[in-house]
């Protein structure tokens, strides 16, 4: 994982309030992966939020790091290939 992916980790962490355990961090893939564990860690916590409220606050989140178009930042898009988060 690259220092752009930690940062990424990191600032996804403090903007939910979630940790992202390193083992499970390294099987994030997609942005796809990244948002529904996201969802699936705040309903855990108790504290459920839309789906499509998630990925909006994660893209918004992404576009604002990397200085991406919001339209590349779909579930699919692979964060190191596609996105070039490394």
């Amino acid at each position: 994982m690259g220092l752009d992916s930690v940062e990424l980790v990191m600032n996804t962490e403090e903007h939910f309030g979630i940790e992202i355990p390193d083992q499970v961090a390294a099987t994030l893939f997609t942005v796809g992966d990244l948002h529904g564990f996201i969802v699936a860690e705040l309903n855990r916590l108790g504290r459920p939020q839309s789906p499509e409220a998630v990925l909006a606050e994660l893209r918004e989140l992404i576009c604002d790091q990397f200085g991406l178009k919001p339209e590349r930042v779909v579930a699919e898009a692979r964060i190191v290939k596609d996105l070039r988060i490394d």
